[in-house]
């Protein structure tokens, strides 16, 4: 799994490339937030960017990211995605644009111990999407799977078991002036352990539009409503966002706390509380 997602990573661009060829297009969207994609009416191959951007403040989703947390761990999230379709026509008399296409993404946790770093934990998650937006409206419907493993550094300390599921998910954001707000819906299609089957996600985020040249303070939360065993996690983040003048993802220095069920599928019976410090990049 680890070298899949490897691959992917090489693969799969980041979508910079795609903003600054959109950079001369109008957007609705305040700066910090990613540009919307667009292109020619009808249907387009490969297509540039991603009508419905990672959510900064969901801990689980696509990203660039490198942290150090409050129990002296370090985490380090590697993700990439590559859309390969794209439609732009009408629907219900409003401009739609239209992706389909491949993510992946890698959540790797280190414990520090003195100068080294063993690797304790990674998750591994791939998927297929399906994404639209219409003015300030953004759709997405994702089938993900993801699997969960111990790595070296607690091979003989802790008992290991099978982690594997896969998920449909339906998210829906909103954009209000600089506010995002979103709210979702994930199924559980199969998993093992085996698990109640329904969850919900709820958040927002804000890129402000105070700053210091480039430079935007922005915040958010996301909460995790999960049945008993996974139990709720409640994510609060905030920092600084450097913007780019092209659309392009904002590269964060950001602090988060995180409380609840442990989101790493090998630990997901237990509690945590931590703070993370870092550097982070959506797609």
């Amino acid at each position: 799994m680890k070298k899949l997602l490897f691959c992917l990573v090489l693969l799969l661009s980041p979508m910079a490339h795609g903003a600054e060829e959109n950079a001369d297009l109008f957007s609705p969207f305040p700066a910090g937030f990613m540009s919307p994609p667009d292109q020619g009416e009808g249907w387009v191959a490969l297509p540039p960017g991603r009508p419905f951007p990672s959510l900064l403040t969901d801990p689980r989703d696509l990203k660039l990211a490198l942290r150090k947390n409050s129990k002296g761990e370090i985490e380090a999230d590697v993700g990439g995605y590559r859309s390969f379709a794209g439609w732009k026509g009408q629907i219900a008399g409003r401009s739609t644009v239209l992706h389909t296409g491949l993510e992946g993404n890698g959540y790797f946790q280190l414990k520090q111990e003195g100068s080294k770093f063993p690797l304790h934990s990674s998750d591994g998650l791939i998927g297929v999407y399906g994404e639209a937006i219409r003015g300030l409206s953004l759709y997405q419907v994702r089938f993900t799977h993801l699997s969960a493993h111990l790595s070296d550094g607690l091979y003989g300390i802790r008992e290991r078991f099978v982690y594997t599921r896969e998920t449909l998910s339906l998210r829906f954001a909103r954009q209000f002036d600089f506010v995002r707000a979103y709210v979702g819906y994930h199924f559980l299609v199969h998993t093992q352990p085996v698990l109640p089957r329904h969850s919900l996600q709820l958040g927002f985020y804000s890129i402000l539009p105070w700053h210091w040249k480039r430079l935007h303070p922005y915040l958010g939360a996301d909460l995790r409503l999960r049945n008993e065993q996974e139990g709720d996690t409640f994510a609060l983040s905030g920092g600084v966002a450097l913007v780019s003048s092209l659309g392009a993802p904002p590269l964060r220095l950001a602090v988060s706390y995180l409380k609840g069920h442990d989101l790493r599928g090998q630990f997901f019976r237990e509690q945590t509380e931590k703070w993370n410090f870092g550097l982070e990049m959506d797609f």
